[in-house]
């Protein structure tokens, strides 16, 4: 008997440790590189980015994988994970499967290069508890001699690395460096403590700065949220239908809204103005007016109690752009009197600075994808380009690409869920068993075209919020290529309760084992379990 051929896996989050599970149910033999001390990803308890007390935005239904259920009682059910719950799943979910001791932690990867006499690829890395680290090898020329590093051959190489492996670099960092108090980045936010009795500055609008914000109203002196835009700020629960249904898992992934086929900017406008109703009239909300039309692409925040705050006098909120600092103050600008160019310069009127006083400024300008391992050549076949954050790269469905044999990329666009990661993943593992025909390098090249217009589309007020349109269709369509997609009419006739929930009522990733390759026979008991589960527990 043959050695089993081996994959590399790159990263130790959700997409890796399901890419993980998926090869090893093929008979691949695995690694699962991953830098920090323990599994997790974003969700790591030690290293990971999310802080003390972060739940997740959509319900345990939506972040789980399509064939391990949240192994807890009914009534402990947690609608809407913690941290703690999230890193309990991935590690039981890791022991069910036997890929724990896949693993290789605390390990950097430094170099992915495909040999040049074959289609396999070079894997080396190192230890990050040694002083050892990406930046010392960005210009590894092969000579290098450590006995910390090591490296191996694999057949298949899968990039689980994140979208949020990179700290993206504070755009106006020359700005602050004048600030005499404490500067911190989202990444190192975990609570409150260290911003009692503090006046703080956060920068960025977007998730992390709102929902920091909010964590730390309660105890700062005051807070300030420096944004440019106002985002939609949605609740995770609140009720948009009658039947008491949550934003996500009914409004954003109902199939029944999904497959109908409408006009980009009429599909704009009827989401803005849903939005608008969800968020109680945010178009006449005088601490947090959404201004942007409702024919542009709208985008959104959750958080529970921003809006609530906001009121309360907690938290200001300002547009204005900082253009310096002196000591613990900073001045601001009318942003409609400040122009900043690429290069970093800028010129503005010296009229009507703002001066505000801050202890703290905590800067939450978002993440980039960290592609050090990579060399040039294969940074250029996948377009890998950060000047488009919602689109760095350029692959068929996010996943192949047409110039490289035997890699594939999983997780890697904004706010890739775990069920698009899960079927991502066995799309990938079962094309290269042989389990399903592969795409074709037309059927990819034309996949790629149709990202490219998407990337285009980069003024901020244009660009998508996230990379993927219809992530319900986007995974239905990559089912259907598995061959695991239910065929919904035929379930209309035979099982017309099942089809009302997959079709109408939510989205639900053990739809996907239902039939085709490694089906769970389980699959529809927990479907119907859930649904009745998850409308009790809303409609108590």
């Amino acid at each position: 008997m043959g050695l089993k051929r081996k994959i590399a896996i790159i990263g130790g989050g959700p997409a890796g440790i399901v890419s993980g599970k998926t090869a090893m149910e093929c008979g691949y033999d695995i690694v699962i590189f991953d830098k920090n001390e323990d599994i997790g990803g974003v969700w790591s308890i030690k290293n990971g980015k999310a802080w003390d007390n972060m739940k997740t935005h959509i319900s345990y239904i939506s972040m789980g994988f399509s064939d391990y259920f949240w192994n807890v009682p009914e009534e402990r059910k947690p609608f809407y994970p913690s941290r703690e719950e999230m890193n309990d799943y991935f590690y039981n979910y890791c022991v069910h499967f036997n890929i724990l001791d896949k693993f290789k932690l605390n390990t950097n990867v430094i170099e992915v290069t495909q040999l040049d006499d074959s289609k396999r690829w070079l894997i080396r890395w190192c230890t990050t508890t040694s002083k050892l680290n990406n930046d010392n090898y960005n210009n590894y020329d092969g000579d290098y001699k450590n006995n910390n590093i090591n490296e191996d051959i694999f057949d298949f190489v899968i990039i689980c690395s994140g979208f949020f492996s990179k700290k993206r670099e504070i755009k106006i960092k020359d700005k602050l460096n004048q600030f005499n108090g404490k500067i911190w980045t989202s990444e190192q936010y975990k609570n409150p403590k260290n911003y009692i009795n503090k006046r703080v500055l956060v920068i960025g609008g977007s998730s992390s700065g709102i929902e920091i914000a909010s964590d730390i109203a309660d105890v700062s002196k005051k807070v300030y949220v420096c944004s440019k835009r106002n985002s939609w700020i949605v609740k995770r629960g609140f009720p948009y239908s009658d039947l008491n249904l949550p934003i996500v898992d009914h409004c954003i992934l109902s199939r029944d809204d999904h497959y109908k086929e409408i006009p980009d900017i009429e599909l704009n406008i009827i989401k803005n103005k849903i939005l608008n109703q969800i968020t109680q009239n945010q178009r006449e909300n005088e601490y947090y007016k959404m201004t942007i039309p409702d024919f542009k692409p709208p985008q959104l925040v959750f958080s529970d109690n921003f809006l609530d705050i906001l009121k309360s006098g907690k938290i200001k909120v300002t547009n204005k752009s900082i253009i310096s600092c002196n000591g613990n103050n900073v001045n601001f600008i009318d942003s409609n009197n400040y122009n900043c160019y690429y290069d970093g310069s800028d010129n503005y009127t010296k009229d009507n600075i703002e001066t505000i006083e801050f202890d703290d400024i905590i800067c939450c300008d978002g993440y980039d994808i960290d592609f050090s391992f990579f060399d040039d050549k294969i940074k250029e076949a996948i377009s890998f380009d950060c000047f488009y954050p919602h689109m760095p790269i350029l692959l068929h469905k996010h996943i192949f690409s047409p110039d490289l044999d035997n890699i594939a990329f999983v997780g890697l666009y904004k706010s890739s869920s775990m069920f698009e990661m899960e079927i991502q993943a066995r799309w990938v593992v079962y094309c290269w068993s042989n389990l399903i025909k592969p795409p074709t390098r037309e059927q990819m090249l034309n996949g790629i075209s149709k990202e490219l217009e998407i990337r285009k589309q980069n003024e901020p007020t244009d660009r998508p919020q996230f990379a993927i349109k219809s992530p319900v269709r986007y995974c239905d369509e990559i089912a259907k290529e598995i061959g695991c997609l239910p065929d919904f009419e035929q379930l209309k006739q035979t099982d017309p309760h099942l089809y009302d929930i997959l079709w109408n009522k939510m989205f639900h990733p053990a739809a996907f084992r239902l039939v085709g390759p490694f089906s769970n026979v389980n699959a529809e008991y927990h479907i119907k379990n859930d649904f009745n589960h998850y409308f009790k527990k809303l409609n108590k």
